[in-house]
């Protein structure tokens, strides 16, 4: 199994951190504008890329404000089934720990999902330091 780690400091708050990642409102700001997230553990998101011709299904197996939350894709979108944030007050603000858990080997799916989440997770930092997030349709280059 071949697993996506992406370790990142964000200057603020834990609380802030956890609202931009576990909302509809804050995914919208640096992931996708096609978002839909009922926060709330057993709740289920979808998100949508270019159209639709991409998307994402999950379900929320677990949040505890705000410090974890975690997904399971219900669909195909990715091999990978299992995705995972935990955020930890630093000296800095906010230590977030991501992981994208059990793609089967670290073939091309694996390295296009590791390269977006790298992308999309330094959207998420601008976005909260900077007001500037790229997410999706902004991000037409990648």
């Amino acid at each position: 199994m071949a697993d996506i780690l992406h370790r990142l400091r964000i200057q603020t708050q834990p609380e802030r951190v956890f609202e931009a990642i576990s909302t509809a409102e804050g995914i919208r700001q640096w992931w996708t504008r096609d978002a839909e997230m009922d926060a709330r553990s057993g709740g289920d998101g979808v998100f949508g890329f270019y159209n639709r011709r991409f998307q994402a299904k999950v379900m929320v197996t677990a949040m505890t404000p705000p410090s974890h939350l975690a997904w399971e894709v219900l669909n195909q979108a990715w091999p990978g089934r299992i995705i995972t944030f935990d955020l930890e007050a630093d000296a800095v603000g906010t230590a977030l720990n991501f992981a994208h858990r059990g793609f089967p080997e670290a073939n091309d799916a694996y390295a296009s999902a590791n390269t977006r989440w790298g992308f999309y997770l330094v959207s998420l930092k601008n976005h909260i330091e900077k007001g500037e997030g790229a997410p999706n349709p902004d991000n037409l280059s990648l």
